[in-house]
């Protein structure tokens, strides 16, 4: 929690009485809890304010691996040791961590488009923008970040699950997020007619849900259907090769066929 001298609610004698039992820290014009993170400590001590992915995860967004602390300052540029994202004049905004509109604005000119497109997946997944807010930043964001932005959705559960929708969205394949197959159940996404690409959350992970997806993929093989599974580390790390083998699926062809032809 992160308090300025106005939002404390209590008097000065009571203030002072919590800095010194260690309950509050006086960091900067702020009073932090024991639970801030140290790098936004270190970011409000030097007079600047966290944004991009710095202030996704204090929001709870899926972030994508970034390197740096990604801060924005006031009245003065960005110092060393710090991913700048500018100065203003007067802070655009009262709270001390860039809002997840803010820290948007500021990631469509720092990350990859489909790192960008991640952000605003969750955040409007988790209800802290609208649609209409993702429509403004796509407006304002440059080209290559606008048409990610007009493919979110908020409907993936996860990012790696909307990175790899957002990327096949991109190469016009149609993908339906979140669809329920006849005699399988509900499936991440499903490209195309037959094509199931499941998530690697950690809801899939453990020994007994392992064998479970398992029989399910063989299922859906009877079906006719196909399935790709893509760890966390093949979404990110591994992205180009990942990325690559999922453009020839697509130039396949494979996932616009009928299931049925090839249901057991």
């Amino acid at each position: 929690m992160i308090y300025t001298r106005s939002d404390w609610q209590g008097t000065a004698r009571e203030l002072s009485a919590a800095v010194a039992k260690g309950e509050v820290e006086r960091v900067g014009r702020y009073y932090v809890t024991p639970d801030t993170s140290p790098e936004v400590r270190d970011a409000l001590a030097d007079g600047l304010r966290p944004t991009c992915v710095m202030a996704a995860r204090e929001h709870g967004l899926w972030v994508p691996p970034a390197s740096g602390l990604h801060v924005y300052g006031r009245r003065r540029p960005v110092g060393p040791g710090w991913v700048g994202h500018g100065w203003h004049g007067s802070w655009p905004e009262e709270a001390a961590v860039a809002s997840p509109r803010l820290l948007l604005e500021h990631a469509g000119a720092c990350l990859a488009p489909l790192d960008v497109g991640i952000l605003a997946d969750s955040a409007l997944h988790q209800g802290f923008i609208s649609a209409e807010d993702v429509a403004a930043l796509a407006r304002a964001a440059p080209r290559g970040v606008a048409r990610v932005l007009a493919r979110v959705s908020g409907l993936a559960e996860s990012g790696t699950e909307s990175k790899v929708r957002l990327f096949l969205q991109l190469h016009n394949v149609t993908v339906t997020p979140q669809v329920e197959i006849p005699g399988l159940g509900r499936v991440d996404n499903l490209a195309g007619r037959r094509w199931i690409l499941s998530d690697s959350r950690a809801h899939h992970t453990g020994e007994d849900t392992y064998a479970k997806d398992r029989t399910r993929d063989l299922h859906a093989l009877e079906l006719g259907y196909f399935t790709t599974r893509l760890t966390h580390w093949m979404t990110f790390g591994g992205w180009g090769r990942a990325s690559q083998t999922l453009l020839r699926v697509i130039r396949s062809g494979r996932h616009l066929e009928d299931p049925a032809r090839y249901a057991l």
